[in-house]
């Protein structure tokens, strides 16, 4: 019998296969066949580790090509989240952004600005993981092989440019160095 993954593999949609292997999780309260939680928090420690490369590599892409090479790109592997869950991220931080604070705010309360996160995470509650930013939505984290992991990176980079563009709005247009240097 041809399981949903099987029969839904489509040409050009890139995540048909993700979105019906969450369907599937989501059916048969399993993540990737894994039922138990412990069983579970291991594929999720898998998908995590799979991915940081496909991460890593956007986030350094984003570095260089922003931020003229400054900043740091960090990794934080998967760890409690204090609630029953397990979170890993992927962050880039750099020199403008954190001496910024939030232009929308008032200058004496005014929050710094945090960096460009990626986040792994996987609720107590939660049938499988997913991926998001620290503002956009939730995608489901279906990572069992490097293909699976390469797969992500349209979602990734959605992710990223959004952390991208929010930074910018919170902090302002000087603290993307590439651009500044073009418009001094």
């Amino acid at each position: 019998m041809a399981t949903t993954v099987e029969r839904g593999r489509g040409i050009g949609v890139p995540r048909v296969e993700d979105l019906y292997r969450h369907l599937d999780d989501v059916r048969l309260g399993s993540y990737e066949g894994a039922g138990s939680r412990a069983d579970r928090d291991r594929v999720f420690g898998t998908a995590v580790e799979l991915v940081s490369p496909v991460v890593t590599g956007l986030l350094e892409e984003t570095r260089e090509t922003f931020l003229d090479g400054e900043g740091e790109v960090t990794h934080v592997p998967p760890a409690g989240d204090g609630k029953g869950g397990l979170v890993a991220r992927w962050e880039l931080s750099w020199p403008a952004q954190r001496a910024a604070v939030n232009r929308h705010e008032p200058p004496e309360t005014a929050s710094p600005i945090p960096p460009i996160r990626v986040i792994a995470w996987f609720g107590a509650a939660f049938t499988h993981g997913h991926l998001r930013g620290s503002t956009a939505g939730d995608w489901p984290l279906q990572v069992l092989d490097a293909a699976d992991a390469r797969r992500q990176e349209p979602i990734l980079r959605a992710i990223i440019e959004a952390e991208l563009h929010q930074r910018i709005f919170d902090g302002g247009w000087t603290m993307i160095r590439s651009y500044a240097k073009r418009h001094a």
